[in-house]
């Protein structure tokens, strides 16, 4: 049998120039974002500027373009803006840094027109996203006057390039001199001051501050800060950096006057236990406030305060550090307290998921079979990882949980999940070899083959979910 031919640069130059023409010109006819790549490389053997006046056209039809571009046609519209940021960055920036960065902020320009017309798209976000980071490196070759007047032009346009201007102006901070950061930053206080939602004066806001960032002016840093909304205030990240200073008595006052978030939240674990919080970041709170209240040399409060938080989170991050700060042989003990807690909390989902990522698999089992009535199926984000950690160690424990899984897609008809379920039934024929019978029946449940059974009697019906078994 003959080697395959591997498909790279160096191989296609075998083909031969009149070879890969004729390829070139059948593939241009039938793709018409790869036509204008083609026609742009022709028009690059004349120089930059004969490319210009390609993507100029280009660009004065996307300007002028008003109708919405539904599903149907926005990949071959993705596929022709793709097709112009390259002749951009490709075939003009090579000979021209400074035409090239004009049509790129024509190009970006158009961003806030664009997605006003398209469905949300990432792939129109990343090719956005990459011709604003495409911005700098072309800046870089800029003379030094040229150079000098981008601040303003990218301000100038930022309206219509709408929510991508910020990204334009962050990729120009990168390598920004000293001189240059100063200069941003007088433009970006006159954006933030012009603006009066604080929403959108929040990027650019964040901007000075990754400003001050590069001028190492935490103080800075942290007045800007202040001027944002209470609500958008982030004073974890405040108190890290002033940590980092070595000003633990300004971190802990940030913490102290820090505002819960007014957002409700729940994680699947919270989901399953009926759990809706607002101070979801307590478990991250709490653990800065104890490295800060260690620098102040106040130990056993920073003890106390990770104690009581493990106790109201089960957070096993809390807990290691916790443990990490014992005296020696001392961990055993709070270990044992640990996940006596754990076993006897009123959050039944979470605290199965601790036990089973620790792990300590057999108190994992102990609950599984304590509750082993009640485990709802419908949460398996949660009740598939365990009985995967269960599996191999505790067979009967990840029986009734896989069990659980089953029985929740065929009450509940979910088609799209039978695969899912034909793969946990494969897994529980597995483990009942390893199955007492005995301990089935002392919790009440039918032996494996008596439970297959009844699953076919009573769900007998449902064909493509045993089409999906007999796979």
């Amino acid at each position: 049998m003959a080697a395959k031919s591997k498909f790279t640069a160096a191989t296609l130059v075998e083909l031969g120039p009149a070879k890969l023409a004729e390829l070139i010109f059948e593939e241009a006819q039938a793709n018409a974002a790869f036509r204008k790549r083609v026609l742009a490389a022709l028009a690059g053997t004349q120089g930059p500027e004969a490319v210009a006046k390609l993507v100029e056209r280009r660009l004065a039809a996307l300007e002028k373009a008003r109708s919405f571009i539904d599903w149907p046609k926005i990949k071959e519209f993705e596929k022709d803006l793709s097709a112009t940021l390259a002749s951009i960055t490709d075939e003009i920036g090579p000979g021209s840094a400074a035409l090239a960065i004009d049509l790129l902020l024509r190009f970006l320009a158009t961003a806030g027109g664009v997605f006003a017309r398209t469905l949300s798209s990432g792939r129109l976000e990343d090719l956005y996203g990459a011709a604003a980071a495409a911005l700098e490196p072309l800046a870089a070759r800029l003379e030094p006057a040229d150079r000098a007047g981008l601040p303003e032009r990218v301000m100038a346009l930022a309206d219509r390039a709408g929510d991508i201007a910020p990204a334009m102006i962050a990729s120009l901070l990168e390598q920004a001199a000293a001189h240059d950061l100063d200069h941003w930053d007088r433009l970006l206080a006159d954006k933030v001051a012009a603006l009066q939602q604080a929403y959108s004066a929040r990027p650019y806001r964040e901007l000075r501050q990754a400003i001050a960032i590069r001028r190492d002016d935490l103080d800075g840093w942290i007045a800007l800060e202040n001027e944002k909304p209470g609500q958008l205030r982030d004073g974890l990240a405040v108190a890290e950096k002033l940590l980092a200073a070595g000003r633990a008595e300004e971190a802990l006052s940030w913490l102290d006057i820090e505002e819960p978030s007014p957002i409700a939240y729940a994680d699947a674990l919270d989901v399953a236990d009926g759990v809706i919080k607002r101070d979801f970041r307590l478990p991250a709170r709490s653990a800065l406030k104890a490295l800060i209240l260690e620098a102040l040399g106040r130990g056993q409060e920073a003890q106390d305060l990770r104690w009581t938080t493990f106790e109201t989170t089960l957070n096993p991050d809390i807990l290691r550090a916790y443990l990490a700060r014992l005296d020696d042989f001392a961990e055993f003990e709070v270990l044992d307290r640990a996940f006596a807690h754990a076993l006897a909390a009123k959050a039944r989902y979470r605290a199965l998921y601790f036990l089973a990522e620790w792990p300590r698999l057999d108190h994992a089992a102990r609950l599984v079979l304590d509750f082993g009535l009640v485990w709802d199926g419908k949460h398996y984000q949660v009740l598939q990882s365990v009985a995967d950690r269960l599996h191999e160690e505790q067979p009967l424990a990840a029986s009734l949980l896989y069990r659980a899984l089953v029985e929740e897609i065929l009450s509940k008809g979910k088609s799209a999940a039978y695969g899912h379920g034909a793969a946990y039934l494969d897994r529980l024929d597995d483990l009942a070899a390893r199955l007492d019978p005995a301990a089935l029946a002392k919790l009440g449940r039918l032996s494996h083959a008596d439970w297959r059974a009844f699953l076919s009697q009573k769900h007998g019906r449902k064909a493509s979910f045993w089409a999906a078994v007999a796979k």
